[in-house]
């Protein structure tokens, strides 16, 4: 933020261009040199702590722009890091649903494996028993056909018995198969069974590689968040030293826009004792009787063929005149008009208008300006009394201010200007005295 230097904007339309002018002329008394030398070194000081706020205010706009800047990198590892932990969940519940697939295959496959033994006992068994009766029929093998038909009640109990004997043969024979055949789909179903788990096993593992690479890239997130919060509270402290800088700084212009205020207080108030000092000396010489104060000396003037009246009746000694001085160095931008006992002598609209503004600025000091239509405006500085208002229509010739030593001089005088068209015109092509 820069300190307040500048004019409303209705001002600044018109004097946004001027230079700084030092109205010296034979009929302005100069002040104490030690004075103008404080003033020009505190205004030297001013001018330094403007650039120094300019630079501080880049500063902090820098140093905010670097705080969002981390603060939304911090958002971002937020985001990421939140993925992350919605990832990380989605891989724990299918680490556990394959957990859940586990335990019933390693459960399905301890049946299967119960079931294969159980089996193969059987076989075992029924293998026993088929070869207690091969060894029963071997050793009754020698026993003839005719043993077997003598011993028979009857030729039908004969073939009962032999057919029985081929009975037990055969079904022995298919109970082996049978439960071979068993076997050998209990040992298939375990192969599939663990097949099933080598698959399960080898997902478990790649879901916790992946689980361990997003702690891992979590964690390498995590240090990056608070190595950016570190930075964000370096840059919080900057900005607090920064704010604390400017602030100091515009405390520091505060008092020196008093001490300058002082200061111009002073040359007035020198000026004004001069002046009067002068005055008395005049009138003593001249033997008038006069008690000071506007002089309306010489009337109210000429109005000229552009309907412009002279806007300091009884006061005609020109102080700086429009144009280059100073040896081409500095252009002054209206005219100078002052005179012996000028201080507080009525000022008047050179033409009926409307005032844009009444106010107060650091180099125009207390200043009118009236615009007075078909493009023409003027304006009135360094007064010691504004008598009008922004918006008031006034008339030509009617009292508006009075002269002072406000703003940026060295003496009482009117600054007066004239504009056509938002361009500074030379006055005396427009007044005549």
């Amino acid at each position: 933020m820069r300190l307040k230097k500048t004019v409303s904007l209705a001002l600044a339309a018109l004097v946004a261009s001027a230079g700084i002018a030092y109205d010296w002329g034979p009929g302005v008394m100069r002040v104490s040199a030690s004075l103008n030398s404080q003033k020009n070194e505190l205004e030297n000081q001013r001018e330094q702590i403007d650039k120094e706020l300019e630079e501080l205010d880049k500063q902090l706009e820098e140093t905010q722009n670097n705080i969002e800047e981390q603060e939304a990198y911090q958002n971002t590892l937020s985001q990421q890091i939140s993925l992350n932990l919605d990832k990380k969940n989605v891989l724990e519940q299918q680490l556990s649903d394959l957990n859940t697939q586990m335990e019933e295959s390693q459960a399905q496959l301890a049946q299967i494996q119960e079931d294969i033994t159980a089996t193969e006992g059987e076989i075992q068994n029924t293998s026993d028993k088929y070869k207690e009766r091969m060894r029963a029929m071997y050793m009754t093998s020698d026993m003839s056909t005719l043993e077997l038909l003598f011993q028979a009640d009857s030729f039908a109990d004969f073939l009962t018995n032999l057919e029985m004997m081929k009975a037990i043969s055969q079904h022995d024979t298919a109970l082996l198969e049978t439960l071979r055949g068993q076997v050998d789909t209990l040992e298939a179903e375990q192969q599939e069974a663990e097949q099933v788990q080598e698959d399960i096993a080898a997902q478990q593992s790649q879901i916790t590689a992946q689980k361990q690479e997003l702690d891992a890239t979590n964690s390498q997130l995590q240090a990056a968040y608070a190595e950016s919060e570190t930075a964000t509270q370096n840059l919080e402290k900057e900005r607090e030293n920064f704010e604390a800088n400017k602030e100091q700084r515009l405390k520091e212009a505060e008092e020196i826009d008093s001490e300058i205020n002082d200061l111009l207080a002073q040359i007035a108030e020198e000026n004004r004792r001069r002046e009067e000092e002068l005055k008395k000396q005049q009138e003593a010489q001249n033997g008038s009787s006069s008690s000071g104060g506007s002089s309306s000396s010489g009337g109210t003037g000429i109005i000229t063929e552009a309907g412009f009246l002279w806007p300091l009746p009884g006061f005609s000694n020109i102080n700086s005149a429009y144009g280059w001085r100073f040896n081409n160095t500095d252009f002054h931008t209206g005219l100078d008009i002052g005179g012996s006992g000028v201080y507080g002598a009525d000022i008047v609209a050179a033409k009926s208008g409307v005032v844009s503004s009444s106010m107060t600025h650091w180099s125009y000091g207390n200043n009118v300006v009236i615009n007075h239509g078909d493009g023409y405006v003027t304006l009135y500085a360094h007064c010691s009394q504004l008598l009008v208002s922004p918006g008031e229509t006034v008339s030509q010739g009617q009292v508006i201010a009075r002269v002072g030593a406000t703003g940026n001089v060295t003496g009482p005088h009117l600054h007066f200007e004239v504009y056509y068209n938002g361009v500074r015109q030379n006055p005396a092509n427009f007044v005549q005295y």
